[in-house]
């Protein structure tokens, strides 16, 4: 039988100890889940209009003008893409699809734990959301190092790709302390924790930020 409570946790380089029973530690637990609610926020916060800005002048032979759109954005939010350079002027880095990825990811995770898959289409959210809720059953799998690090990469290229477009949490959230960040898109509508994945809105949004008046203001 392993000795969880003294091994270390397998994901990345860190050296924590794995919590019992698991091959992870409680902190990579909470990066993990607040990764998965960042993944969705990028995705949503994509726009493939060219970014201002850049070189100017004569350009390599053979390239002509840069398109009207951000080909690696449009390459990411198509479910067909798979890891490629996608033009010239682009990092020798894999470009994945973030909806193929999550998609196939929680297709992994189902297929581990014997989860019916749903019948309506996936979406970024929906695949986010389901891998969320299974990632404490992950932690106890000898391959959640593979899945972090696939999570982590995903991460990686859609923040890169959105220009980390994220505004700063809101606030903690009351209930794991965790970031809560706005949803929504000119005005904030609701807010979300990057960790737990609490989310608020309506009155329960309204009272939140009463309580936190109330905590600045120090009043009962």
């Amino acid at each position: 039988m392993r000795e969880a409570s003294t091994a270390p946790c397998t994901v990345g380089r860190c050296s924590r100890t794995a919590d019992l029973g698991q091959y992870c530690c409680g902190q990579c637990v909470n990066t993990l889940l607040r990764l998965l609610g960042e993944i969705d926020d990028y995705a949503t916060a994509l726009d493939p209009t060219p970014r201002r800005g850049g070189t100017v002048g004569r350009r390599s032979p053979g390239y002509g003008s840069k398109p009207p759109a951000r080909l690696d954005v449009i390459a990411a939010r198509d479910p067909r893409s798979v890891p490629h350079a996608v033009g010239p002027d682009d990092n020798d880095e894999d470009l994945r699809s973030i909806i193929g990825s999550v998609t196939a990811l929680a297709r992994w995770v189902a297929e581990e734990c014997d989860d019916q898959r749903p019948l309506s289409p996936p979406t970024v959210a929906s695949e986010t959301a389901y891998l969320r809720s299974r990632i404490l059953w992950a932690t106890g799998q000898q391959w959640i190092d593979e899945l972090a690090e696939d999570i982590r990469e995903l991460h990686t290229q859609a923040r890169r790709l959105s220009g980390d477009a994220l505004p700063s949490p809101a606030a903690p959230c009351p209930d794991c302390e965790g970031p809560l960040w706005p949803v929504g898109d000119a005005d904030t509508i609701a807010v979300r924790c990057g960790v737990c994945g609490t989310s608020y809105d309506g009155l329960a949004l309204l009272d939140l930020g009463q309580q936190f008046a109330c905590q600045l203001t120090g009043a009962a």
